[in-house]
């Protein structure tokens, strides 16, 4: 139970410091991932998006996630969040490869097969999050809405 709460405490901590502006050093690879989803999550707000799910697993099989599952006015959107150093030789949206579309492509059927009530509405969108390779650096965000990455339908 104490390693439980130790983990609850770090992990609320992490967001009370990057909500007054003080950022991870980028040298973490999983608080790298958690802060792009984080700043995700603030951007999409600011959009006027709803955030429904923050790594929603399906219950019949854990290792289907979505990063973010969302509303957007009617529309239901699944978000791929992809936090990348600015020194990457490829976007977070190259790296989308076949292997991440088709666990992609079973996470949001097994979301959409577990959520009868869930729109009929939907449609998949990326977040690329452009992390400076040092902390004093500049965070840039991009938003790609719709994105047709999938050979087969989702129903």
């Amino acid at each position: 139970m104490a390693i439980i709460k130790q983990f609850i405490f770090e992990f609320r901590w992490r967001f009370l410091r990057w909500s007054l502006g003080i950022r991870p050093n980028f040298q973490n690879p999983k608080e790298n991932g958690e802060y792009g989803e984080w700043l995700g999550r603030r951007f999409l707000r600011k959009k006027g998006f709803s955030i429904l799910f923050s790594n929603w697993r399906s219950q019949k099989d854990r290792r289907n996630e979505i990063d973010l599952i969302c509303m957007d006015n009617e529309i239901l959107v699944f978000v791929e969040v992809r936090a990348r150093s600015e020194n990457s030789f490829t976007t977070g949206f190259e790296t989308l490869g076949k292997r991440k579309r088709n666990a992609l492509l079973r996470s949001f059927k097994a979301y959409l097969k577990e959520n009868l009530n869930a729109p009929s509405t939907y449609r998949f969108d990326v977040i690329e999050v452009d992390l400076p390779a040092q902390a004093k650096g500049k965070v840039e965000l991009f938003h790609h809405e719709n994105i047709a990455i999938f050979r087969d339908s989702l129903h």
